[in-house]
């Protein structure tokens, strides 16, 4: 969809999901430096390990992306949008 075309709630779930979608790839980043200390130090015994390694950084670019992104989309809902609002009772 276009992002001229969402609303309020369609930005802030689209946000939600890509939060969502950043701890998933924090996660995932994890396993890949472990998996690379693994390979690198087995490496040390059976150097061909070390073509098991991921130099990509992936999960990295996307999470930039996805923050990028919601980035973006702030800036379109505090636009559209105005400032949230609250129902808690000040006290």
């Amino acid at each position: 969809m276009s992002d001229q075309q969402l609303n309020c709630e369609q930005i802030v779930a689209e946000i939600k999901s890509n939060n969502q979608r950043m701890t998933d790839l924090a996660t995932e980043e994890g396993w890949k430096v472990t998996q690379n200390v693994a390979a690198g130090v087995a490496g040390l015994v059976i150097p061909v390990l070390w073509f098991g390694m991921d130099f990509q950084d992936a999960a990295g670019k996307e999470g930039k992306a996805l923050s990028q992104r919601n980035e973006y989309l702030a800036g379109v809902a505090k636009d559209r949008c105005g400032p949230p609002t609250t129902t808690a009772s000040i006290r």
